[in-house]
């Protein structure tokens, strides 16, 4: 399973290649994720409720995600709404 996250995650990676904009790319991802999840229901079901959600875990799309939040914060597309410690993120300007 972690061979076909990583697959898909580079597949992402290859459709949003160019895209120089970290909130651009979070969000390229996030819609292909969601297309995806419509045109093939099972395989994402698979991806995200199989062996922990690894479509959640340390490879695959979330260090992707990781890189793209933090790079867009750094840019100042996104802002850090509480620094309570939780990882919150609101939208920056």
């Amino acid at each position: 399973m972690a061979d076909a996250l990583e697959e898909y995650a580079q597949a992402v990676d290859e459709r949003l290649h160019g895209v120089v904009d970290p909130a651009e790319r979070l969000a390229g991802g996030v819609r292909l994720s969601a297309s995806m999840a419509e045109s093939c229901p099972e395989v994402m079901r698979i991806l995200c409720h199989g062996r922990l959600g690894r479509i959640c875990a340390g490879d695959g799309l979330a260090p992707r995600a990781k890189r793209d939040v933090e790079e867009g914060m750094a840019a100042g597309r996104f802002t850090v709404v509480e620094s309570d410690g939780r990882g919150q993120w609101g939208r920056g300007g």
